[in-house]
């Protein structure tokens, strides 16, 4: 009877030390969960720049209206009617932080704002 105790024990033991200590166990099973839980995050945030991509090849199939606002972001398009006012902060200087301001345009508008002499 001691004998049977003791391997029941023996076993007992065994058993619950499987619980912390290899494969299966419960720092295993926490550091799997860790690396769902980041896999998961990294899905949501490519989920998210899958869906702003396809927003933007939409748009960009769908009118001019993308293009054209891509071409002024990026490649600094002006129609010609319009003035483009650039402002040059001047960090020098911090007595005066007013703006300097750069108009550029095309001479047939600058002409027409201008006073006739």
């Amino acid at each position: 009877m001691k004998y049977l105790i003791a391997v029941m024990a023996l076993l007992l033991v065994i058993l619950i030390a499987s619980l912390w200590v290899g494969h299966g166990s419960y720092p295993a099973k926490w550091q799997l969960e860790k690396e769902i839980a980041e896999i998961k995050a990294s899905n949501e945030k490519q989920t998210d720049l899958n869906r702003q991509i396809r927003a933007e090849l939409e748009d960009a199939q769908s009118g001019n209206d993308a293009v054209e606002e891509r071409a002024r972001s990026e490649l600094g398009m002006i129609r010609s009617q319009e003035t483009f006012y650039e402002v040059i902060l001047d960090t020098r200087d911090e007595q005066q932080p007013l703006p300097k301001v750069k108009a550029a345009n095309d001479t047939e508008t600058v002409r027409e704002l201008l006073p006739s002499q």
